[in-house]
Formats: structure tokens, C-alpha cells, sequence
């Protein structure tokens, strides 16, 4: 389905479905002019994703020879259909840290030394022997090394007349980033903002303080005037500022609640502390959760305590091979 959000410039949103993802579908934006179009994402790499895409493509009647893609973050659904753009010879932008993530052998580290992490952090091995086949961001991932013009904060995507700026918002991943319209006070917010369900927040490798990064991210948004947020996911009917404070206080209520669970069973592990949490899961029992929704509530419960860990609120002891919680002083 395609429909136009915005008139000057012209601005149209491909909904491309996620089927058997609790996301449901992915906001693909395209950004209009008569010199050049500029799609956002593309979904995953599985065929219902590529038939939704394509077909809106079709709608638009793209000239596929004056079109560029730009990929918010290395997510695979938004990364995933990459490759259909690269092989048609359209030019594909990308934050600098992502795009680096996702070249050559470095990705299949960077999951090797997470699972090692997850395994310490008191992940059971069961859960992580199955996420090779169960969790969609692997299976419909895209092939590695794909080309793409490297952008870092403040870069400028050239579109013939309009001032298109790419602003890295870590937080969500390490090279996350957004576009923004200066002159139109329009925001491209990716997975960076979301209206109705709040982005992930997960560790990485050699990312410690991810949830204050996305903190320090949500605090550049606030100061630019924006008139409207075209969000990846869900609706895009809100306000950024607004939904920035919501945001905040919503991690600030995380952080209590991983707090006050540690501090009620200590010497717990990261995945024990992840399993006392309330989860948005359609009234789902932390038992009936799916391999691959444990792990991004593992992601996001470590991104968590390892912000108590740095402001000295919690202490991490390795005992026996794995990571244990107390903590350290008063919230």
C-alpha cells in the first residue's frame, strides 16, 4: 500500500508487511523531486517483504536510474532487500559505524562475541543454539559487503534542491542515523523515535553505555524544530519532543524496575533479572517467550544494568563463569 504523507516535498510512505514479526510491518518513505528520488529502508529479505516493495515502487513509477536508497541502520528489516538495489546500480547511502558492522567477516564476529556475552550473562545455551534458525534478523539478513557511500553526523544526501541531513543518533544500534529537512523542520526518525512502542535498546560489542547514548540521542532531537516525524515502524501520527520526554521516562521507570528486581534477588543473573521484568508481549508469561524475543529482552534488560553498573548503582561479580547482580547503593 502506498499513500502520500507530505505535500512540499513530496513524500510518499510503501508499507511493507513483516509477516510473523511483532513490528508488522516497515515504513518505507520515499522522498520526491524532479531531479532525483530518495527511498528510506527496504524490509527484510524474504519474498513477501520484496513483493510489497517492489510493488510500490511499481505504483510510484520510480526511474530507477535517478533513484539513491538511504538505510537508517543495520537492522535487517531494514537492511534486508539491499542487494536488489545495489544490483540495479542504485546508489545506496549508509551511516559510517553500521556500514561496518555489516562488512565482511566482521558482522559474523560481532554475533559471535554477543552470544559469548549473552552466555556469561546467564542466557541458557538451548536459547542460543536456535537463534541461527529462529530469529528473523538472521535468517533474512542480507548478504555481506555490499557497496554503500559511508555518512557520518552532518553529511548531506545531494537531492537537487532540498537540504537532506544525515544525524547519527546512536542508541538503538551504534551507527544508527536519522534525516532531517532543516528548511521543511522535517524528521526521518528510523527506529530512533517510534510512536506507541518504544525502540530496543540492546548491548553491543564494544558499545558500553548504549542506553546513554540513545539518552545523549534523544537529547540532540530535542533541539531541533520539527514540524513532523515519519517514524519506520507504526504510525506516524505524534509529536518527536513530546514523545521524547515520554521515552525518557519510560527507561527511567525500566531502570528502577531492573533495579528494584536486583536488588530483591541478589546474585541474579542478567537473563534471571530479564524474566522478573514486565514486558510488552501481548500478555505472554516470560515462559512463553520466543528464543529470539528473549534475547532482545536480554539485550535491552543488559543495556540497563550496565548504565547502574557505570552510575555505581549496581556491582557485576563474575562467579563460576558467569555474571551476577547486586547492588551497589541507593537508586
Amino acid at each position: 500500500m502506498v499513500k502520500q504523507v507530505w505535500n512540499d516535498p513530496a513524500v510518499y510512505c510503501v508499507e511493507v508487511d513483516l509477516p510473523q514479526n511483532p513490528l508488522h510491518n516497515l515504513n518505507v518513505y520515499v522522498i520526491r523531486t524532479p531531479e532525483r528520488d530518495l527511498m528510506i529502508d527496504t524490509g527484510f529479505c524474504r519474498p513477501e517483504c520484496r513483493e510489497a516493495l517492489w510493488s510500490g515502487i511499481r505504483e510510484l513509477g520510480l526511474n530507477l536510474s535517478r533513484t539513491a536508497l538511504f538505510l537508517t541502520h543495520l537492522h535487517s528489516d531494514h537492511t534486508g532487500l539491499v542487494w536488489d538495489f545495489v544490483d540495479r546500480d542504485i546508489p545506496v547511502y549508509m551511516g559510517r559505524v553500521d556500514l561496518g558492522y555489516l562488512s565482511g567477516p566482521h558482522q559474523m564476529d560481532h554475533l559471535a562475541l554477543l552470544e559469548e556475552m549473552f552466555g556469561m550473562e546467564g542466557f541458557p545455551p538451548e536459547y542460543l543454539a536456535v537463534q541461527s534458525t529462529e530469529n528473523q534478523g538472521r535468517i533474512y539478513a542480507p548478504k555481506p559487503g555490499f557497496p554503500a557511500v559511508p555518512l557520518d553526523h552532518g553529511d548531506k544526501i545531494p537531492m537537487s534542491g532540498l537540504d537532506v541531513t544525515a544525524l547519527h543518533t546512536p542508541g538503538h544500534t551504534p551507527g544508527h542515523m536519522v534525516l532531517y529537512l532543516p528548511k521543511e523542520q522535517l524528521l526521518f526518525s528510523g527506529d530512533h523515535i517510534l510512536f506507541g512502542i518504544t525502540p530496543n535498546i540492546s548491548v553491543w560489542h564494544q558499545v558500553p553505555h548504549s542506553l546513554k547514548d540513545y539518552f545523549d540521542s534523544l537529547g540532540m532531537i530535542r533541539t531541533l524544530p520539527i514540524r513532523a516525524t515519519f517514524p519506520a515502524h507504526r504510525s506516524a501520527e505524534g509529536d518527536a519532543h513530546q514523545r521524547v520526554k515520554e521515552l525518557l521516562v519510560h527507561h527511567a521507570q525500566r531502570l528502577a524496575e531492573i533495579y528494584q528486581a536486583a536488588a530483591a534477588y541478589p546474585g541474579s543473573t542478567a537473563y534471571q533479572i530479564a524474566g522478573m521484568i514486565k514486558w510488552s508481549a501481548r500478555g505472554r508469561a516470560w515462559e512463553e517467550f520466543p528464543s529470539h524475543q528473549r534475547w532482545f529482552a536480554m539485550a535491552e534488560t543488559l543495556a540497563h544494568l550496565y548504565y547502574l553498573a557505570e552510575k555505581d548503582k549496581v556491582r557485576r561479580i563474575q562467579r563460576s563463569g558467569r555474571i551476577l547482580y547486586h547492588v551497589k547503593a541507593p537508586l
